[in-house]
């Protein structure tokens, strides 16, 4: 029943009130409806990068337009913009890894919600990842999107977790070496291991993108790495791999020796309790969590508990 309207003194302007509610109502509808079916969906390009950008500042995300190019390197087909009316409505991005994929960044602007937007983009995401041969499909779930995810199939796996080091003096004793460029093959086979997945061209276009690069080796075999890369809040680190504490702590040291003064931000899976300690003692700030989920076939885990930092929510 329509609201009760306090200037209406008698019954006949109630109903005149609510017939013309009742219109506005199915006329609302209706247009909802035209604009659903005249969506359209089409791969992601140079021409999207200011509108992505404003939708994570929205989002209060922190991506950068080099992730956004790092995506589309990766998957040049697998980013993608709703439009309806000529106008962009949406956008959603996938990451095709050897055995598995991950889907990231859908954003539908508020004005634009509650239209089925984000199922038509999910939906096409899913499929393209299907096309592929990708049946193991992963996402980091804001708490908004989670009975989206749920009705598509998705299922929970863990919470993960993000923190924040505001900008302030750091200390840091420098011991973790730099990785040198041709090491890369090195880095990929050890990450595979943990990440559960190869993704070595992934890494190959974070080492170009990153601001500086880690590792911690003892006679010769490989304990853990980390990656520093641009982030608009400062820098992001991430992917972080660690074998245990103390080599996590060596590799968190070198970062802090180079990044004094700096912001910054990461996201760690929760069975990592070592990170959650390790952080905690570092001053790093708890900031909103979001939930990984899994869709179709649960193989490629990995070892969650040695990523001290995930590379983000959209890549994993």
């Amino acid at each position: 029943m329509a609201e009760k309207h306090p200037r209406f003194k008698d019954q006949s302007g109630q109903v005149a009130y609510n017939a013309r509610c009742r219109g506005s109502s199915q006329a609302l509808g209706l247009w909802r409806y035209l604009l659903y079916m005249d969506i359209s969906i089409r791969t992601f390009n140079e021409h999207d990068v200011a509108f992505a950008l404003a939708q994570t500042e929205r989002e209060g995300w922190d991506p950068t337009a080099e992730f956004f190019g790092t995506c589309r390197a990766h998957d040049p087909e697998g980013c993608f913009i709703a439009e309806a009316a000529g106008r962009r409505v949406g956008m959603v991005t996938t990451t095709r890894y050897r055995r598995s994929g991950w889907i990231g960044c859908l954003i539908v602007p508020p004005e634009h919600r509650r239209q089925g937007i984000g199922r038509r983009l999910m939906n096409h995401a899913l499929a393209h990842h299907s096309n592929q041969g990708i049946h193991t499909i992963r996402l980091e779930a804001d708490p908004p999107g989670v009975k989206l995810y749920r009705s598509l199939g998705f299922v929970d796996e863990f919470e993960s977790l993000r923190f924040r080091l505001p900008a302030a003096p750091h200390s840091g004793s420098g011991v973790g070496e730099r990785i040198p460029p041709d090491d890369l093959p090195t880095v990929a086979a050890f990450d595979a291991a943990q990440f559960g997945d190869e993704r070595e061209r992934l890494l190959r276009l974070l080492f170009r993108q990153a601001k500086s690069r880690y590792w911690v080796r003892q006679e010769g075999e490989m304990r853990g790495y980390a990656l520093v890369v641009p982030s608009r809040a400062g820098i992001r680190i991430g992917p972080w791999v660690a074998v245990d504490y103390h080599t996590a702590e060596e590799l968190l040291q070198a970062i802090l020796a180079d990044w004094s003064n700096t912001t910054m931000v990461l996201g760690v899976p929760a069975p990592n309790r070592d990170a959650t300690s390790l952080f905690k003692s570092y001053a790093f700030k708890r900031t909103a969590s979001t939930i990984r989920m899994v869709h179709g076939r649960k193989t490629t885990v990995g070892q969650p508990e040695n990523i001290f930092a995930i590379a983000n929510g959209a890549l994993g």
